[in-house]
């Protein structure tokens, strides 16, 4: 009785139910530690979920249940090997997982140009405690790995580390811990007198002085008296007015100065230049460049009743931790606080108590490696006119004394090197800095240590492999198995018949396929006779913009591209659309473009800038308006945004804290000065430099084309800009062509081997003004409405062979021209790779469309099993591109970073991504079932059950490539970042995720063999709804969660829009109606 009972508790233990309900813990563990990671950071995530006690006993008992289920459903079969080799692979992933947790590890290594090493930097975050006798000399090391967050301050992060030395018991306590704290200030009435200064320097950041501070404006110390002993410059306040001087020559050049001479072509001259005496007070102003020597510096703002303070930076990859430990020896203690965090190199602290020193670290700490690696060279390339690197290398030699072993290697991007176990790659760089005599210049090495735990995962990836191709082509087997039954099915109903499909895509058919206006083609004005300041403007002519439009300029990423792509970029930014709308007339981006750089005084009172919504509640704010209305001019004569403290208080917070407003104002300020630098010609990058290392372009009122960098196409450019101003109001564009022509000769001589083609430039130009993706989802969304239209009416008429003949008629052009549109969509993405100089998978924008197109092909694929499923595909397809149309992925072509530069983007991201498609075409499969339940009638019972059947078995199907497509991708993944990054997984939240939508459809697919839960309309609910997994691994991690893999590029999302949250509950509704009908059917046996 007792082994019965034994029995019965095993088999339930190890059952299906059991698995299940694991995998949805494991599921629930992983994605919630997601969330924990993007808001709190990985050291939560890894001492609540990931290292926790609970997630390693969940692990057991899942490969525990792998291999009972292994034995219950005889996988060593002959004809079950394919499912064999998958379980086993699951098992022997487990197990490499484990070996690399418990047995690896990993850090970097920092070696200066020239210089040797033969240790890294843990990755893992340790506190160090060095206690020294200082009459003896005897000491003692201590360290320990700690996990810390500020979340787990009072459960999770206490510890006391303990050591015997010299006769006393040393303990060191946590007391309390900050995350990511930067240098910031505070305003605040409290502090009375005090004064903050925001300097900008050359290298554009942003340097807080206060009275106990000083900075470096090249050789030369700046601060306040107090604090400058030699010569420099120091800063006092007299009463409430700030006040300099100097020790040496020093002047300034007011900035509204300087662009008003620029503006004409002619460099500032000595005369506009403000001089001072040596050693005399002079009063501090801001927005005045003030140069000494050859440095310069900005004062940006001067902050009253403000206090310099470590505050949250905002950024989980800015700033610094800051550990407080007691320090105990049994007779006195010490509180000390510690500057470090995980990955950081740490800044030592030294105390004395009692006769001996401590030197405590927290942060990465050394860990001596076998041999020695010496950096001979590092070479690293920017992309043209940028601070962006492109690539970057490191040439060394690794020297093994014990082995007499000297081995030369190359080590860059996506390139690494193997020794020993050790796994070097390439990570970062330092630069030299160039105030210092000494060389800095250096390369920084990611270094991984995990040789059996990544190759026993590897042996776990090829197993799987082997499974999920066996599964395909075995003759026995589910594939083949659904395969035959679809065929069987044929035999007996060619036709499916669709409802609430079309019920609901009518609904949508206003909206989706709504007509956009098109451009006129410009604005004359040749009754005019002058040319009123802040009254009047011009445009240029449609035919002189399409001249205009190839010019060659270099955007603010480095790329070189056409100007009419620039000038989409800036009025989309802006005003959210490619074509403005003033005075009853549409004018194209480059028309609007030049008027606002020619004209800026009348545009700043013109409602060009678009306001999100949230900010037109909030603000009460029309949808558009004026640069003017959002800014006013300071008292030191400068245009201030009009929510700047509120843009202050958004932009200081966490990401994962800011809500839907906070980055809605971060996005307007964004708008402001995007507006303001059109205004001023920022953005005309037009001149190369001659011989300029890093290919740099300038603008006309660059200030360095001031300092002897001028050159004839300077000239050139602004004598075209004026010939513009003069002859844009008689439409008289001869000398303006004639110019624009020599303008572009005079940039290929200096700069052609950046430059594109001539035929690229026009192809980009083509491919701007064609949007073809834009007509593409038009298209797909119209002819599988009308598709749908079709198979809803033969429903009716299924009797009648004339009208029959008809729509199939009718249905196969339909699908001939839906073909002659995937063609399009097809040479859209070839054009786009063309263009970009890569495939055009590698951003958020450029994977939606590469999906769209991907579904559209299971779509072709599956259309023999039946021709709704085209029709279906087609719409889904639509709305998918549609997504990318509503401005939260930025459709801008960028450079790419060097990580992906890789054939591995070709290879994995094409995979995953192209699962998505099918798996997409799963759940359009399963939505259009659950709409058959709900209309299944007395009279039409017999026929949509076969449908249904038919339907179901297609989904399975099409499900199985994709999660197939969807693992694959995902294990791909791990050894690109293997190759990459030094490890093949970290919990990243997009390779976790996807982890999740790999388990979602793996459960799906094993719930047949779960009694209760293996009838069809289960099976079409969850792969209706299981495809939810799919959308946040895309879209959720992009915009909600951070992670090596976010590029949320658009308008983005703040909090969850309430259309997501009315959509998720009409289906949820939708779904309980199909399961009612369902039910109503079951009960009056008509199923």
């Amino acid at each position: 009785m007792t082994e019965k009972k034994l029995d019965r508790i095993l088999n339930r233990v190890f059952s299906m139910k059991t698995m299940t309900l694991g995998l949805l813990l494991f599921l629930i563990g992983i994605g919630g530690a997601t969330f924990i990671e993007s808001k709190y950071g990985i050291q939560a995530a890894k001492i609540l979920v990931y290292n926790a006690w609970w997630f390693t006993f969940l692990l057991a008992f899942l490969s525990l249940n792998l291999i009972s289920n292994i034995f219950t459903h005889k996988m060593f079969r002959k004809e079950k090997i394919a499912i064999l080799s998958f379980h086993l692979a699951f098992l022997v992933i487990i197990l490499g997982a484990g070996v690399t947790r418990y047995a690896s590890f990993e850090g970097i290594m920092v070696i200066t140009e020239g210089e040797s090493s033969n240790y890294i930097y843990t990755a893992d975050p340790h506190l160090l405690v060095k206690a020294q006798n200082k009459k003896t000399g005897r000491s003692q090391i201590m360290g320990n790995k700690h996990y810390l967050s500020e979340i787990t301050h009072r459960f999770g992060n206490h510890f006391s580390d303990e050591m015997s030395f010299e006769n006393k018991e040393i303990s060191v306590e946590y007391v309390n811990f900050q995350s990511k704290r930067v240098d910031s200030f505070q305003i605040d009435k409290k502090y009375k007198n005090a004064v903050v200064l925001d300097i900008v320097t050359e290298g554009m950041t942003s340097n807080y002085l206060d009275d106990k501070g000083t900075i470096s404006v090249g050789n030369v110390p700046l601060g306040f008296e107090k604090q400058i002993n030699a010569n420099g410059i120091k800063i006092r306040n007299l009463n409430g007015q700030i006040q300099w001087s100097a020790d040496f020559p020093l002047r300034s050049l007011e900035m509204s100065k300087m662009r008003e001479s620029r503006k004409t072509g002619i460099e500032p001259e000595d005369s506009l230049f403000n001089t001072y005496e040596i050693n005399k007070w002079n009063e501090l102003k801001t927005t005045t460049l003030y140069q000494v020597g050859n440095s310069q510096f900005v004062v940006k703002n001067i902050l009253y009743n403000a206090k310099k303070a470590l505050l949250p930076s905002g950024d989980k990859n800015r700033g610094a931790d800051y550990l407080t430990v007691k320090v105990s020896d049994g007779k006195s203690s010490k509180n000390v606080t510690l500057e470090g965090g995980m990955g950081r190199i740490p800044s030592p602290k030294m105390i004395n108590m009692n006769g001996l020193n401590y030197q405590l670290e927290y942060g990465s700490i050394r860990k001596p490696i076998p041999f020695k690696l010496t950096c001979r060279d590092f070479q690293l390339e920017n992309y043209p006119g940028t601070e962006s690197p492109s690539s970057f290398a490191s040439e060394v030699t690794l020297l093994d004394s014990l082995e007499n072993k000297k081995i030369n290697k190359r080590i860059f991007m996506n390139h690494v090197m193997d020794y020993k176990g050790y796994r070097f790659f390439q990570s970062s760089y330092t630069l030299d800095d160039p105030k210092t005599p000494q060389n800095e210049e250096g390369t920084i090495l990611s270094v991984n240590h995990d040789y059996w735990g990544t190759n026993i995962t590897y042996f776990g990836y090829l197993l799987m492999a082997i499974g999920m191709i066996l599964s395909i082509i075995a003759p026995v087997g589910r594939f083949r198995e659904l395969n035959n039954k679809l065929k069987k099915l044929k035999q007996k109903n060619k036709q499916i018949k669709s409802m609430l499909f079309f019920v609901m895509l009518s609904s949508l058919g206003g909206s989706v396929f709504a007509q956009e206006h098109h451009e006129n083609d410009g604005h004359n004005h040749s009754n005019d006779s002058k040319i009123v300041r802040g009254e009047t403007f011009h445009v240029i002519s449609k035919e002189h913009s399409d001249e205009l439009a190839t010019l060659p300029v270099q955007s603010y990423d480095g790329r070189i591209v056409p100007f009419h792509t620039l000038c989409d970029q800036l009025l989309r930014k802006t005003y959210r659309k490619n074509t403005l709308e003033h005075k009853a007339k549409n004018y194209n981006a480059v028309q609007s473009i030049v008027s606002m750089l020619l004209y800026a005084e009348y545009w700043k009172k013109q409602n060009t800038i678009y306001i999100p919504s949230v900010l037109q509640k909030r603000l009460k704010l029309k949808k558009h308006q004026s640069y003017r209305s959002i800014s006013h001019i300071d008292s030191n004569g400068n245009p201030v945004f009009n929510w700047e403290n509120q843009y202050r208080k958004a932009f200081q917070k966490p990401e994962s804290n800011r809500d839907e407003f906070d980055k809605k104002i971060i996005e307007l300020h964004e708008k402001f000065q995007v507006t303001q630098d059109v205004f001023h010609g920022q953005y005309l990058k037009v001149i190369p430099l001659k011989n300029d290392p890093n290919n740099t372009w300038s603008n006309p009122m660059d200030i360095n084309l001031s300092r002897g960098k001028d050159s004839t196409i300077a000239r050139l450019t602004l004598n075209y800009i004026r010939s513009v101003y003069d002859l844009s109001s008689e439409n008289n564009y001869k000398e303006c062509n004639i110019l624009l022509t020599q303008l572009k000769s005079e940039q290929r001589k200096v700069a052609g081997k950046i430059i594109p083609s001539e035929n690229l430039l026009n192809l980009e130009v083509q491919y701007n003004k064609w949007e073809i993706f834009k007509r593409t989802y038009q298209a797909y969304g119209l002819l599988g409405f009308l598709m749908l239209i079709l198979f809803f009416i033969q429903i009716f008429v299924s009797s009648n062979a004339n009208l029959i003949r008809i729509f199939n008629y009718s249905r196969k052009g339909l699908f001939y021209i839906l073909l002659g549109v995937f063609g399009f969509h097809a040479a859209g993405l070839i054009i786009r790779w063309l263009v970009s100089g890569h495939v055009p998978w590698s951003n958020g924008y450029e994977a939606v469309v590469f999906i769209a197109w991907v579904t559209m092909l299971a779509g072709f694929i599956f259309s023999r099993k039946n021709a709704v499923v085209i029709a279906g595909t087609a719409v889904l397809a639509s709305l998918m591109i549609f997504v990318t149309e509503l401005n939260l992925l930025d459709p801008e072509i960028t450079p790419l970073q060097p990580v992906l530069k890789s054939y591995w983007l070709m290879i994995h991201v094409a995979v995953i991504t192209g699962s998505y498609g099918f798996l997409g075409l799963a759940c359009i499969l399963g939505f259009l079932n659950l709409t058959l339940y709900i209309f299944r009638t007395p009279k039409t019972a017999k026929t949509i059950s076969t449908n249904i059947t038919e339907l179901t078995y297609i989904s399975e199907m099409t499900m199985t490539i994709g999660v197939f497509m969807l693992t694959i991708g995902t294990f791909l993944g791990g050894i690109w970042a293997n190759e990459s990054w030094g490890r093949y997984w970290g919990w990243d939240p997009k390779e976790t995720w996807a982890l999740v939508s790999v388990l979602v459809y793996a459960t799906i697919l094993h719930l047949r063999f779960i009694p209760g839960l293996k009838s069809k309309f289960v099976f079409n609910l969850v792969s209706f709804w299981g495809y939810s997994a799919i959308l946040f691994t895309f879209f959720g991690v992009n915009f909600v969660l951070v992670g090596l893999h976010s590029y949320a590029q658009g308008d983005g999302l703040g909090d969850i829009p309430s259309w997501i949250i009315y959509t998720v509950f009409v289906f949820v509704i939708y779904s309980l109606i199909a399961f009612w009908r369902k039910k109503t059917f079951s009960n009056s046996k008509l199923n």
